[in-house]
């Protein structure tokens, strides 16, 4: 159970230690949610429920869909909210292949999130923090850091923009601030155009086969995977509003931006390349 006069380490442990329990329900609940979800036929849609672990912390579980189509790319995504330090924090667990890693997200990314995308001053707000830290989960159900072996700091994508912190362990990691796609140098929104490209094959794949794309079967995809015309199809069929205003912010920015677009990609394929046969 989280206490407030924990250490942000023993903070991290605690829950931790409730993430195989709380992934394992939600694989265990699934085939029956995706039986719920074939059966819908109102939309936009919202699902959400709590489940409670046997060290007693309250997880949530979040669901928003616009359409039939867009359900069928989304899987419900697990955060946890709670008081710390007299103050309302977040917590998101990303799910890998071999591990699971940890973000916490700290109550100045949610005032920076609020001020930069939300427009909203904090005379303004009107709405609990943890209300706030919902609608951002729900809406960027894509959070990409980049992994701590290859960084020292939190850096990482969302669909609402580029978030920014310091990796506590090499499983968690604490995020600060948050700048919106408005804010992003033409350095940072190329990572960000690279990253919406992978989300949106994801989504293709699971709205077409029902699981999320593996490192094998994306090598052997086909050139059309890797076709805007094809993600605009995509796109236009599935019907959410936010990713079609990603899809026309990603297409503008790198027809403006064309020249400088090319020589950062070519620069951050060299990195990888370079970290790679290092064995970073």
């Amino acid at each position: 159970m989280i206490l407030p006069t924990m250490t942000l380490p023993e903070l991290v442990n605690e829950l931790l230690k409730d993430s195989k329990e709380v992934i394992a329900r939600r694989k265990n609940f699934m085939s029956k949610f995706d039986r719920i979800r074939k059966r819908r036929v109102i939309y936009p849609w919202l699902w959400e429920t709590t489940v409670q672990t046997k060290r007693r912390n309250d997880w949530y579980m979040g669901y928003y869909a616009y359409s039939k189509k867009d359900a069928s790319a989304i899987f419900p995504q697990i955060s946890i909210y709670f008081r710390y330090a007299n103050t309302t924090w977040a917590a998101f667990l990303i799910q890998q292949k071999d591990r699971t890693c940890l973000l916490l997200f700290s109550p100045h990314f949610f005032e920076r999130y609020i001020e930069r995308f939300l427009k909203a001053a904090q005379e303004d707000i009107q709405f609990p923090i943890k209300e706030y830290a919902k609608y951002f989960f729900l809406r960027n159900y894509h959070i990409t850091p980049y992994k701590p072996e290859t960084e020292d700091k939190v850096r990482g994508f969302c669909e609402d923009g580029m978030f920014l912190g310091e990796w506590i362990s090499e499983d968690a990691g604490l995020v600060k601030t948050f700048l919106s796609r408005d804010e992003m140098k033409v350095n940072q929104y190329t990572e960000y155009y690279e990253c919406a490209a992978n989300w949106i094959i994801d989504d293709m794949y699971m709205s077409r086969t029902g699981y999320s794309l593996t490192t094998p079967e994306f090598d052997k995809l086909s050139d059309e995977w890797f076709s805007p015309y094809v993600w605009r199809d995509f796109i236009f069929r599935r019907d959410n509003p936010t990713w079609n205003q990603i899809f026309v912010d990603c297409m503008t920015f790198k027809k403006e931006h064309n020249e400088e677009y090319n020589l950062c990609s070519d620069m951050l394929e060299k990195i990888r390349e370079n970290k790679a046969e290092n064995g970073q």
